[in-house]
């Protein structure tokens, strides 16, 4: 059966009533209910609506993820949940690899002008990734239409204070460990200082995907 638009409606209205509310798993639930749906040629839309419900039903049932602070079905939790454990996984490798590679540097290299560039470039990186959180933030929050990536981008963006926190003590030197020749202080240093950061280009690669499902789906 060809599904008219008013009963393709009625499914989004009855996701939107199971708080399925993002744009983004909303519009794949309906395009994939809608084509069970025609699959089904000798039912009734009724029968053949009730009968892909149930399929979906435990995706659908209310769940929430004590440790990620998040309620709802558990087909949004889910993605919520492998999104925001992909960033800290990504960020700790990145911050990782970032860290041994400045450790190395400032040991092969330890004049203290070296250590004051590189303090100055993470500064610099800091701030130019506040203003493009900050800036984006609003972007996000002014469009209408929802999705999963822009809810954990605005979510997420509660560590920025993090990132105000890390470009005070560097301009003010507070957040000074670095001995010539230990090389826990130097790795330790470098790898408090710079995950929060990586933590934002990630955030706003989120907000980036975010963007670009609106387009998508012309959804401005």
């Amino acid at each position: 059966m060809k599904l008219t638009k008013d009963q393709i409606q009625l499914i989004d209205e009855s996701l939107i009533s199971k708080d399925v509310i993002y744009e983004d798993v909303k519009l794949e639930l309906i395009d994939h209910i809608a084509s069970e749906i025609e699959l089904e040629e000798e039912s009734t839309f009724e029968e053949a609506f009730a009968k892909s419900l149930k399929k979906w039903e435990s995706l659908l049932k209310q769940t929430n993820s004590v440790g990620w602070g998040i309620i709802g079905p558990k087909i949004i939790v889910d993605r919520y949940v492998a999104e925001a454990s992909k960033i800290f996984k990504s960020s700790l490798f990145s911050t990782l690899f970032f860290s041994i590679l400045m450790t190395t540097i400032t040991i092969m290299y330890p004049q203290e002008y070296v250590y004051t560039i590189f303090k100055s470039f993470l500064t610099s990186v800091y701030i130019l990734s506040c203003v493009a959180i900050l800036t984006t933030m609003f972007f996000v929050w002014k469009l209408k239409s929802k999705t999963v990536y822009g809810y954990f981008f605005l979510k997420s963006s509660c560590l920025l204070p993090f990132n105000f926190y890390m470009i005070y003590t560097l301009l003010n030197g507070n957040y000074r460990h670095y001995h010539r020749g230990s090389l826990f202080s130097n790795f330790m240093e470098w790898s408090v200082t710079s995950f929060f950061f990586f933590i934002s280009v990630y955030l706003i690669a989120l907000a980036a995907e975010h963007f670009r499902i609106i387009k998508k789906y012309n959804l401005l």
